[in-house]
């Protein structure tokens, strides 16, 4: 008895401020001995071709099966996230939007919305900041309760003499400074609302440096100091597409950070210079521990639509039961449910494949297929051939062609 009331006792505390329905999931994984993230679902934040209505549609029910509870709409492509994020959208987009946040409301999911105000921002102003009150108001309207403002890939020092002035030469005190401004002025009734940062420094990887500029040192820090406490905080991992997340990382950026941090992992994605990369294997390399210290886990999908469902189905079973979860089983769960058992070979056999071209250099060279090998992607070259119809086929085309080259490759 006095066991049950413990965890009682904590299950309230972890689940103080939260939507019912992440915290009923908590709950019930608490008291059966298991813990899960609050947050769980998708971030669309690749850049690329935007995805149809239609699949956010069709991805809601089948993510909302698995656990999915929080969905943030973030694409690089969409204009109005980002290049134009201070305009409201279109007639026609606000209406395919509005009805997209209350199709999630039916199925138990969090809606957010994210802005990617930082492209040429002057922090110092106060104008960008009632735009975007303005703008968040229409989605609040329409039901939304929960905001990203994201300032992830842009320069990582600040251009401006007012900003210079005004920050200390500081941009992770600009990007802090503005949530802080932000929260203060939303309307006294949004008691309801909940707001996340995407910090310019988002991981630890050279790679940020290389692309971006070097970051001032004790970036995080300062994000601490100056960001409000409510503030839930994304971030890639050790890496911005990490092999491998421990508890012990998360452990010490929450420890910078001291603000809550949802896991923006991206893995399934496939954008940029990954673009002729195709990940169809289970996600691996992600600690069971993490809900420890991780507040949210939301994966960075796949461009190809109906390809997405399958790698996603592998994030949506880890993050809805870590400890339980089993990649293998779990890959070859949702193979099974959407192309049925007897092409679970030939599933698995284009799923090594691609993981040997996701390793190369040059990724639209045949490869050199070993002989042992060579039956099982024949008959997996077959199968595809019968499906020529399906709209799944179309997206993998690229990767048929060149299993199509591999085989008829002459061997030296």
């Amino acid at each position: 008895m006095r066991i049950k009331m413990k965890l009682r006792k904590r299950a309230a505390y972890v689940l103080k401020g939260l939507p019912l329905r992440a915290g009923c999931a908590r709950l019930a994984l608490l008291m059966s001995g298991g813990l899960t993230f609050q947050r769980r679902g998708i971030v669309e934040g690749f850049y690329g071709p935007m995805w149809t209505m239609s699949h956010r549609r069709a991805l809601f029910e089948f993510g909302a099966q698995r656990g999915m509870n929080t969905y943030l709409y973030a694409p690089k492509d969409d204009p109005y996230h980002r290049e134009k994020w201070r305009d409201d959208y279109p007639a026609a987009q606000w209406r395919d939007l509005t009805h997209l946040i209350g199709l999630a409301q039916r199925h138990r999911i969090d809606f957010a919305y994210g802005f990617h105000p930082g492209k040429g921002l002057c922090f110092a102003v106060q104008e960008p900041i009632g735009c975007l009150i303005a703008k968040a108001q229409r989605f609040y309207e329409a039901g939304v309760r929960t905001f990203a403002v994201l300032f992830d890939d842009i320069p990582s020092q600040l251009a401006r003499a007012q900003d210079q002035k005004q920050f200390r030469g500081s941009l992770a005190r600009a990007e802090a400074s503005w949530l802080e401004r932000i929260l203060a002025r939303q309307p006294a009734s949004w008691t309801d609302v909940e707001w996340w940062i995407c910090p310019s420094y988002y991981t630890e990887d050279p790679l940020l440096a290389r692309m971006f500029g070097s970051f001032e040192p004790l970036f995080l820090e300062t994000i601490a100091q100056h960001l409000p406490e409510t503030v839930a905080c994304l971030w890639t991992g050790p890496a911005v597409v990490s092999q491998e997340i421990g508890l012990a990382h998360v452990e010490e950026i929450a420890r910078r950070l001291q603000r809550r941090l949802i896991l923006w992992d991206n893995y399934p994605v496939n954008d940029l210079a990954m673009s002729m990369e195709m990940h169809l294997s289970p996600l691996t390399g992600r600690d069971p521990r993490l809900p420890e210290k991780v507040y949210g886990y939301l994966s960075n999908p796949l461009l190809q639509e109906d390809l997405s469902f399958i790698p996603l189905a592998t994030c949506f079973d880890y993050a809805a039961h870590p400890q339980g979860y089993e990649p293998e089983s779990s890959w070859e769960r949702v193979v099974n449910e959407r192309f049925g058992g007897g092409a679970l070979s030939h599933w698995r056999a284009l799923r090594e494949f691609c993981e040997e071209i996701n390793k190369i250099k040059t990724k639209d060279q045949p490869l050199s297929i070993a002989p042992n090998r060579r039956s099982a992607l024949e008959a997996a070259q077959r199968y595809l051939l019968e499906n020529q119809g399906q709209r799944w086929l179309q997206e993998f085309r690229p990767w048929m062609e060149l299993l199509e080259k591999s085989l008829t490759r002459e061997v030296v």
